[in-house]
């Protein structure tokens, strides 16, 4: 048994484990401190009961925190976690575009399409490392990120902007861009959703969803993507509540197929097996409904470790005792258990958790070097505020660089683009989005607008005869369309209010009205196919909003291309 004296740097071996802890290494809980203090005395006491694997930090403090300094919250529960266990652990959030969306006071970056849309290696690199570091300022060091899924199907409500495309050949430099620039810098990355999300019109968090590719389809497409980002040294992969009829003969249930979550033909099999990963395979979260219907919950868990998943995402503690039980009955056995366990100290020695079995680094454990890659940034706990305003500085440039490198023009049919300075004086915004959080957002659309000298309005939707009303009083019309992955759940389509304002669009100030989706880019097409100019920005971010203006008015060109087809 470890004791909390042994926690810093130093190495973890197997033999040095209980059975207990073995079991916890292969789990990843959602953080949870009140609770945790509240039922148990102290987290050193939770701990011990729980010695869990690692900590998903992000939930627990966002529902506190949208007003206040999620930063410092994030850092305070890793470094309290850290001060209480026995056993070091590891900590993930979904910094799939930077972290300010999950961590506030942090940068937001604009979403993987936008980076698609810039089709660039360097910047895609950046990306990465921009992530990396900051999430390092608040000790998270694995990132469930990048989003590895082609958006095959224009109408799956969870892909969209948070794939980089829909063709392998887009997707593939970038994402092995993205993976080396947060690698490299001492953040674990995780290729998701194996077997690949966006072919199916439906929501895995809703129902067990479907990859219906042949197999040959599958092997040029996803099963490309992810073979690249395994090849390349990727450290973890997360399994979707998707199944792969293409390689599946079991079934369950009246004869469907198990999800990758539950298979040990597509988790085991496939990935481990055929594919050769030799990182660490989590779950995807075990709430969803796509992995709650199949079996009772504890029944389940043990299916997901027997099927090749090594680290399990929001169990219920009662996996920990169905798991010795398992242990005892021959239904888990030690192998199965310690293949996990290894998987998960390997990741850990490899991004510094453990110290490394040897002296040589391994963060950059791949088979070529990266021609943008460099020496991996160290992060200390002492980072001085000199240092953390650097990286903060180095964020922000990269949102920039691909809010700007992203921009780009659908059509201007009347050649109504660059607006001539001081040819604005007022103009109107309309943001049309079912989220008040994304409406809200807008603001810094209408503050980009303000810096330039120009009187603006934000309204959320319209009526025609409101527009009718307006429309002489206004220089300039933006419409300001956003759909995007639950925000909320549910299809990506228009409804209610907002279908009211996509109706009313365009009905009067068509020569001076500009569309610009900073969402889906898909809404152009299906609401806005009249607009005589459209853009697409692909995220409701802040430097998404600063190069949508400044490429209205000529300072930087619309150098984005559309990285999806069906536009």
């Amino acid at each position: 048994m470890l004791t909390n004296n042994d926690q810093a740097l130093r190495d973890v071996k197997l033999a040095d484990l209980s059975v207990r802890e073995k079991i916890g290494q292969t789990v990843v809980l959602l953080s949870g401190r009140a609770q945790e203090i509240e039922k148990h005395g102290s987290l050193e006491a939770f701990l011990d009961r729980y010695p869990v694997g690692g900590f998903f930090v992000g939930a627990e403090i966002i529902k506190d925190v949208m007003t206040s300094n999620g930063f410092e919250q994030v850092k305070e529960a890793t470094e309290q976690y850290r001060a209480a266990t026995r056993i070091p652990l590891i900590f993930a959030s979904d910094l799939e575009n930077g972290c300010g969306s999950m961590i506030p006071g942090l940068t937001k970056l604009p979403f993987p399409m936008a980076l698609g849309a810039t089709r660039s290696e360097q910047l895609a690199y950046d990306y990465g490392k921009a992530t990396a570091l900051e999430a390092g300022l608040a000790g998270v060091n694995w990132t469930f990120s990048p989003v590895a899924d082609l958006n095959v199907n224009r109408f799956n409500p969870i892909t969209a902007i948070r794939a980089i495309s829909d063709k392998p050949s887009w997707a593939i430099p970038l994402l092995k861009a993205v993976v080396r620039g947060m690698q490299d810098h001492g953040l674990a990355a995780t290729a998701k959703h194996f077997p690949g999300d966006g072919v199916d019109y439906r929501d895995q968090h809703m129902t067990t969803t479907v990859n219906s590719l042949t197999r040959e389809a599958w092997l040029a497409q996803h099963g490309a993507v992810f073979q690249a980002l395994v090849d390349d040294g990727l450290a973890s992969i997360m399994t979707g509540h998707i199944s792969l009829p293409a390689f599946q003969s079991q079934t369950a249930l009246g004869g469907r197929y198990l999800p990758a979550t539950l298979s040990a033909e597509l988790s085991d099999g496939l990935l481990k097996r055929q594919m050769g990963f030799k990182g660490a395979i989590v779950s995807d979260a075990l709430i969803m409904g796509g992995y709650l219907k199949w079996y009772e919950r504890n029944e389940a868990y043990l299916h997901t470790l027997n099927a090749g998943t090594d680290m399990l995402l929001w169990p219920e503690l009662t996996y920990f005792e169905r798991a010795e039980r398992a242990l005892e009955t021959g239904e888990l056995t030690m192998e199965r258990l310690d293949d996990a366990v290894e998987r998960v100290l390997r990741m850990k020695r490899r991004f510094g958790v453990l110290a490394a079995e040897e002296e040589a680094p391994a963060i950059a454990e791949r088979g070529e070097a990266s021609a943008t890659s460099e020496p991996a940034y160290e992060l200390k706990a002492t980072e001085s505020p000199a240092c953390q305003a650097d990286i903060a500085a180095f964020a922000e440039r990269t949102a920039q660089s691909v809010a700007e490198g992203a921009l780009t023009l659908v059509r201007d049919e009347e050649g109504l683009l660059p607006l001539a300075s001081g040819a604005v004086r007022k103009a109107l915004i309309i943001g049309i989005s079912p989220s008040t959080a994304d409406y809200d957002d807008l603001i810094t659309l209408k503050e980009a607008f303000e810096r330039r000298g120009i009187e603006a309005e934000l309204i959320r939707n319209v009526w025609y005869e409101d527009l009718i009303a307006r429309e002489p009083e206004v220089d300039l019309i933006v419409y300001a369309p956003i759909l995007r992955h639950h925000h909320p759940m549910g299809p990506l389509a228009f409804s209610a209010e907002e279908a009211s304002a996509c109706w009313s669009a365009l009905t009067a100030g068509r020569d001076k009205s500009v569309v610009a989706s900073f969402g889906s880019p898909y809404l152009i097409a299906d609401y806005f196919d009249m607009a005589p100019v459209a853009v697409n920005a692909y995220s409701n971010v802040p430097s998404s909003h600063e190069a949508f203006v400044r490429g209205l008015f000529g300072e930087i060109p619309f150098a984005g291309v559309a990285p999806v087809d069906n536009l």
